[in-house]
């Protein structure tokens, strides 16, 4: 049998040849892009003589100097800082290395890409849903890659209705300090359902952003369920628990239902809603929240064939309103009872380091299982056991200094009892680690490993990156010590670079690199650490390192108190880099329960970015792989020292020259840092230059008052004030309360004042800011808490029709230390007929702290449009309460609340048009009109407007801006006034007549109108007459 032998032991004779050879590295990012920093290294090493450096980008018929000096020194290192100014669309560039003296030359040209400029846009809006009428505010900011703001212009920005009809848009758009704000009025009666945003960019991309028009009624508290995302078939039980509160914080009152179930495959003969089994369980809300336990018996976990997912049902029923909301929540069953798996691991070993790595033996949900034995096995050969340690961790190493092995297998088990069950039962079980690892080539038996970190680097704090090495001392000279360099690449650049020396003689040991997380490293950073060995080889080792998304510009909010009356001003605290421009907006949390969007956040700004991680020397169809290739070692025998001996195959070794591929890095150098090959079949000529590949290229894809009574200042967290009584009429409740851009100044902060809105819930506040050199920071959401001690509430629909009984649900909150008496008191108006149902004496009554009283009025509307509902609820203190709370706290209060109610009428709407022509006589003309009204009319429904027009030749001579009417009507009178305005609009900008008020009045018309138009359409492109009558169009 003939002995096979590794390549690496065969070459170690070469090493001492070449430690005397000059010799030179330079390091390039494979891709650059242009308009951002780039940074480049380079070594020079053993001259004997002085040369003049020369390193220059190529690239659209320019040069880019990177290095241009002359160097003295016998050993030479240093990087240097360039930028790529995009002046040609073409993608392929190359790097000119040139080191010349009187008798050495060195010389190597390679290729890199050039990436253009990329940017990413996102939309906000003031709010993700809204009401007919209501002004739709929106917010575009572009950034390029590093988060800085660019001055964008955007060629067309468009608005879509449900129908994808066109109804509004915008040209030629520009920012103003890099934010750009727009707004659009929706119509009184708009068509319900998402609308698109679409922004067009200069680079032809186009990013859309929804929002939602509808008919809703805000929901005044949450439900929250907790739940195990997983149990095992060996629980008995499982909890189920549930949280309610309002907006404003407080628990609700009411009841829950917990229906728990799991369903199984329904056959045939079964009926269609017996394919689950369920159980169901009620109970009042105790603090507003109830927690239950599940048992699992019932269900028969361990019977194969049903589905393996509890499904869970929350319904929170409010009392006294009847509300009802209800939250949703999963839970999986597994057989796995706990797995085992290999954490902190590298993918190869280093002959000579010892093999590190941390056991983790986890259950469901990811809990730790404490204590426990298991077992460790290496190409199914025992190593030992371990123990696991209050993490569920157990760390081992492994001697790797007589491994030659091209590959060994882990195995991780945990040692248990053995068990039996029926065969058709399921089996719990235990699942096994397993990890692969493989075996790193050098020529010189030297290795460097880098100690991996799994979790997230967290920003503004310093990692230590530590390295354990192991080196060949041949080729060292007696006194020279060891460096250790290293690079960090973000976004495909290098950013940072770094040297350490070490002069113990260690050659093996570890070495420790500090580094300082900042916003520059986020969100990825691949570190390389690398040693030149004499023997004229790389050593090196790679690092992935996950960073904790963050912005340079740091910016924050905070409200000056958390909590706060309704009415009262509050003050913001913003602080951004200096001379930031901001964004804030503030919105009712309700309208986030109601309808949820995504939160604008690091996450997902960092989410808008290109994938700027470079993997290989593939690069948009362009391949990069231009090294020199050294040839194949040939499939023969070789003899050495009275023995024969046959190359195998390493290609599943790793070398330096993977781990630079991988990270994106170009090397240029005469040091050996691939392993060789051993010759498999035929192989062709390395390619001389980058070829294109049809592979098509990728480009990525983006998708951003009350007012209080008495003349005096109340002092909300203070136990004593002086006033006989606090009265507060709240009738402001908006769903958007700020959408403000401010600038932060030189000093970096701004303290802002605002007037709360009188609605009582919580407010959540963001904002974001941008900087022209800092770039985009984004802060977290802060949240206000809007509330009183004692306070009234309405529950309305969203409309009610005229003459029909409807019910008013009022309910009185009292927050105070004690109890109290009450009065509440509906205000009568001419617009509405109420009859107070619960509680049916109209006397005062006592409510307990921490409680609620409803109170139900059959409500009768007799007129048309928004009608105003008052209620009025005051509390006194009672000789029935007990006094010891009541001297450091007010007890008398008087909340008065003020809510529209839209009345709508009854029967089907119909329009009818009526024309006659007037000969004037003289100066003055009349003409009575009989609006001829069917004997079936709503009374009180009936609308109607008059449209006159004269002498159409008088009129175009002046005051034609006099004719711009809002359309209005059927379908055919509405298009009518739309043409109309129209052709006005037109002569009167072809006529240089036009002013600013009269454009924008037009444009509102025109809008409106237009999307009045776009109801009366069918889906098959026609048109009615009448809104939505017929599916046919008319004939006009």
């Amino acid at each position: 049998m003939v002995p096979t032998i590794f390549l690496s032991t065969l070459l170690l004779h070469f090493t001492v040849s070449v430690a005397l050879k000059p010799q030179y590295i330079l390091w390039v990012s494979s891709v650059m892009q242009s308009h951002s920093p780039e940074q480049a290294c380079l070594h020079l090493l053993n001259l004997n003589e002085s040369v003049s450096l020369s390193v220059v980008l190529e690239y659209g018929g320019s040069n880019t100097t990177i290095f241009d000096q002359s160097v003295e020194e016998d050993n030479f290192y240093t990087c240097a800082n360039f930028e790529v100014s995009q002046k040609s669309s073409e993608q392929l560039a190359f790097v000119t290395l040139l080191a010349k003296g009187d008798t050495l030359k060195i010389f190597e040209r390679r290729a890199v890409a050039i990436s253009s400029e990329e940017t990413v846009t996102f939309v906000q809006t003031d709010k993700p849903i809204y009401k007919a009428g209501e002004d739709v505010k929106v917010r575009i900011v572009t950034l390029n890659t590093n988060f800085i703001p660019t001055e964008d212009l955007y060629p067309l920005i468009t608005l879509q209705d449900p129908q994808n009809n066109r109804i509004f848009q915008w040209h030629d758009v520009t920012s103003f300090h890099n934010i750009t704000e727009l707004s659009f009025q929706l119509i009184s009666e708009p068509m319900f359902g998402d609308y698109s945003i679409i922004v067009h960019r200069k680079s032809g991309k186009t990013l859309t952003h929804q929002f939602t028009v509808n008919r809703h009624v805000l929901p005044k508290f949450e439900v929250k369920v907790s739940a195990p995302k997983t149990v095992t078939i060996s629980d008995d039980e499982f909890q189920v628990a549930a949280c309610a509160k309002y907006t404003f914080g407080q628990p609700v009152q009411g009841r829950a239902q917990i229906r728990v179930c799991r369903e199984f495959p329904s056959s045939g003969n079964c009926e269609k809603a017996s394919n689950e089994i369920c159980e169901q369980f009620v109970a009042q809300l105790r603090n507003g929240c109830i927690s239950q336990m599940v048992n699992t018996k019932v269900f028969q976990l361990y019977r194969s064939g049903l589905f393996m997912l509890f499904q869970i049902t929350v319904t929170v029923t409010e009392t006294g309103t009847g509300v009802q909301i209800s939250e949703k929540s999963s839970v999986s069953i597994t057989q796995v009872l706990g797995s085992v798996s290999f954490e902190n691991m590298v993918p190869f070993y280093r002959r000579g380091i010892s093999y590190f790595g941390t056991l983790k033996f986890s259950g469901p949900n990811n809990v730790p299982m404490v204590n426990k034995l298991l077992q460790l096995e290496l190409n199914d050969k025992f190593v030992g056991n371990y123990t696991t340690d209050e993490n569920g961790e157990a760390q081992f190493s492994i001697d790797t200094s007589e491994m030659f092995d091209p590959e060994f297998s882990l195995k991780a088990t945990y040692i248990r009892p053995k068990s039996c069950y029926l065969p058709s039962w399921l089996t719990p079980t235990y699942s096994e680690g397993y990890f692969p690892v493989r075996r790193f080539y050098s020529r010189t038996n030297s290795f460097l490993t880098i100690v991996p970190e799994t979790k997230q680097l967290r920003c503004d704090q310093q990692e230590v990156v530590t390295v354990y090495y192991s080196l060949n001392s041949e080729a060292h000279s007696g006194d020279s010590g060891i460096n250790f360099f290293y690079l960090i690449m973000v976004k495909g650049a290098i950013f940072l670079s770094g040297q350490k020396e070490i002069r113990n003689k260690a050659w093996k040991g570890n070495v420790s690199f500090p580094i300082n997380v900042s916003a520059d490293l986020a969100p990825v950073a691949f570190m390389l650490v690398y040693t030149l060995h004499p023997g004229g080889e790389i050593v090196a080792d790679s690092v992935r390192f996950q960073v904790e998304k963050c912005f340079k510009n740091k910016v924050s909010m905070k409200f000056s108190k958390e909590r706060r009356l309704p009415g009262s001003s509050t003050r913001l605290q913003l602080k951004a880099a200096p001379d930031s421009f901001c964004a804030l907006r503030a919105v009712d949390k309700s309208v986030l329960l109601l309808k949820s969007e995504p939160q604008l956040s690091a996450e997902t700004v960092y989410n808008l970015l290109p994938n700027t991680e470079l993997y290989g020397y593939l690069y948009h169809g362009l391949n990069l792989d231009d090294g020199k290739l050294d040839p194949c070692i040939p499939q023969k025998d070789m003899f050495y020292n009275g023995l024969y001996y046959t190359p195998v195959s390493n290609h599943g070794d790793g070398d330096a020259y993977n781990i630079v591929r991988d990270m994106g890095l170009k090397v240029f150098t005469n040091l050996h840092h691939r392993k060789p090959e051993v010759c498999l079949t035929e192989r062709g000529e390395p390619f001389l230059r980058p070829l294109y590949l049809n592979l098509g290229g990728y480009e990525p894809m983006y998708s951003a008052p009350s007012r209080i009574a008495s003349g005096e200042v109340i002092k909300e967290n203070s136990d004593y004030v002086e006033q006989a009584i606090i009265e507060t009429v709240r009738t402001n409740f908006p769903e958007t309360w700020i959408w403000d851009l401010v600038s932060v100044g030189s000093s970096g902060s701004a303290n802002l004042s605002f007037v709360i809105p009188d609605t009582i819930t919580q407010w959540e506040a963001s904002g974001f800011c941008v900087n022209g050199e800092a770039g985009f920071g984004i802060a977290s959401v802060v949240a206000l808490e809007v509330s009183q001690p004692f306070f009234v509430e309405m529950t309305l629909p969203f409309s009610v029709v005229r003459n029909e009984q409807s019910d008013l649900i009022v309910s009185v909150f009292n927050y105070l230390n004690t109890c109290v008496e009450i009065f509440v008191q509906l205000e009568m108006s001419q617009d509405f007929e109420a009859d107070l149902s619960t509680p049916k004496d109209h006397g005062s009554e006592i409510i307990q702290a921490g409680e609620k009283k409803t109170y139900i009025w059959t409500l009768t509307p007799a007129e048309l449009g928004k009608v105003n509902i008052t209620v009025v609820a005051e509390s006194r203190q009672s000789s029935a309460c007990p006094k010891d709370a009541t001297e450091q706290q007010i007890l008398n209060w008087k909340d008065t609340v003020v809510r529209s109610l839209l009345v709508e009428p009854e029967g089907v709407e119909k329009e009818v048009t009526q024309s006659f022509l007037i000969c004037t006589e003289g100066t003055k003309a009349s003409r009575q009109v009989d609006l001829d009204l069917p004997n079936n009319v709503v009374e009180g429904s009936a609308r109607a407007f008059f449209t006159i027009v004269g002498d159409v030749l008088g009129l175009a001579v002046q005051n034609l801006e006099n004719l711009l009417q809002m359309p209005s009507g059927g379908g055919e009178q509405n298009i009518a006034l739309l043409a109309s305005d129209t052709y006005i609009l037109d002569y009167l900008q072809s006529t240089e007549q036009l002013t600013e008020e009269v454009k924008s009045k037009a444009i509102s018309f025109l809008s409106n109108g237009y999307q009045r138009q776009l109801s009366f359409k069918n889906p098959d492109g026609s048109y009615n007459v009448f809104w939505r009558r017929n599916q046919e169009g008319s004939l006009w």
